[in-house]
């Protein structure tokens, strides 16, 4: 009899136990997907105001002119239809061109600090990373 008792009690433990766990478990599912639902909407939130505020000439990498001006003498952006000054673009403005980056940009601002400003264009052959290709594929939007 006593070991039928323990048997009994350990089969309740047991039953118990399994019963405990996979209520634990449908609550973490619960939790989890609650929480992915959320991340979920938040993301389409984002996606939304992306795509409201995107126009057709809109790159990631390229940062916005328009908040950027320091100067509207000086300010010039390839959406505009206007020509970039290469002796006096700030490095956003010098980013606005095909194929210029940030380091490239600033190359240039520190190689026209150091040698005065340029003479004709071929000069940017001069700077580390540019070529011919880069001046032909600008040309139209470079100015002295």
């Amino acid at each position: 009899m006593f070991w039928v008792q323990q048997t009994q009690q350990l089969l309740l433990k047991l039953i118990q136990i399994i019963v405990l766990s996979s209520c634990s478990s449908v609550l973490f599912a619960q939790q989890f997907d609650q929480s992915y639902l959320t991340w979920k909407a938040q993301q389409q939130s984002h996606d939304q105001r992306l795509n409201a505020s995107a126009s057709a000439n809109h790159y990631l990498g390229k940062p916005s002119l328009a908040s950027a001006q320091t100067s509207s003498q000086n300010s010039t952006s390839k959406n505009a239809g206007q020509k970039v000054n290469i002796n006096k673009a700030s490095v956003l403005e010098l980013q606005q061109l095909h194929g210029i980056g940030e380091k490239k940009a600033q190359a240039i601002v520190e190689y026209r600090n150091q040698n005065g400003q340029f003479k004709n264009m071929n000069d940017l052959l001069n700077i580390k990373g540019i070529g011919p290709k880069f001046i032909e594929k600008n040309r139209s939007n470079l100015s002295l």
